[in-house]
């Protein structure tokens, strides 16, 4: 079992590294942003720790369609559940309170908006500026790549988004925007 976890973390860090240094064209489609986010949120829940976050959905119905590839997004949704879940993970030794999760959608001043919001350890002042930076990490004992973040901000540029991270006073919101019209 223990060769076969680390062949699958070396096996992700390689996946990851290829697909900063050689970021695939998106097939982009018609896509609801509710549909890709709630997938993402059902294969965060194959992990075990993840099962026991309290994750909330609040979604609005009837978003416009977004033109975007729904699998690299997938992809970015899902790395920043996990990132969340480990923010988490971290946080629960200093406490006892109850891992949060919020998924939230709506639309803002002609803007498809996809925020994910959770209660963990927050990011240190001195490390927002590098949060994007690839090969940057905070997570210890190699659990973390730093290319998570950097691959999600690309996929998210090329499909004419942006994201940004705002820390809060206990934890983190991370906000991807679309343009309406993509």
């Amino acid at each position: 079992r223990l060769i076969l976890a680390q062949i699958t973390r070396i096996s992700n860090v390689l996946r990851s590294l290829m697909d900063f240094a050689r970021p695939q064209t998106p097939m982009r489609t018609a896509t609801d942003l509710n549909h890709v986010l709630a997938k993402s949120v059902e294969l965060a829940r194959f992990d075990k720790r993840f099962k026991q976050l309290d994750v909330q959905l609040e979604f609005t119905p009837k978003l416009s369609l977004l033109f975007i590839d729904a699998d690299q997004m997938q992809q970015v949704f899902l790395n920043l559940l996990l990132n969340a879940r480990d923010a988490i993970d971290e946080r629960n030794g200093e406490g006892n309170q109850v891992g949060k999760i919020k998924v939230v959608t709506y639309l803002r001043e002609g803007e498809v908006v996809a925020e994910i919001s959770d209660n963990g350890v927050g990011i240190a002042p001195e490390n927002m500026n590098r949060v994007f930076d690839p090969f940057f990490s905070t997570k210890t004992g190699g659990k973390g790549t730093g290319l998570g973040l950097a691959v999600s901000s690309s996929i998210v540029a090329a499909h004419g988004g942006r994201i940004s991270i705002v820390p809060q006073n206990q934890g983190t919101t991370i906000t991807i925007a679309f343009p309406e019209a993509i």
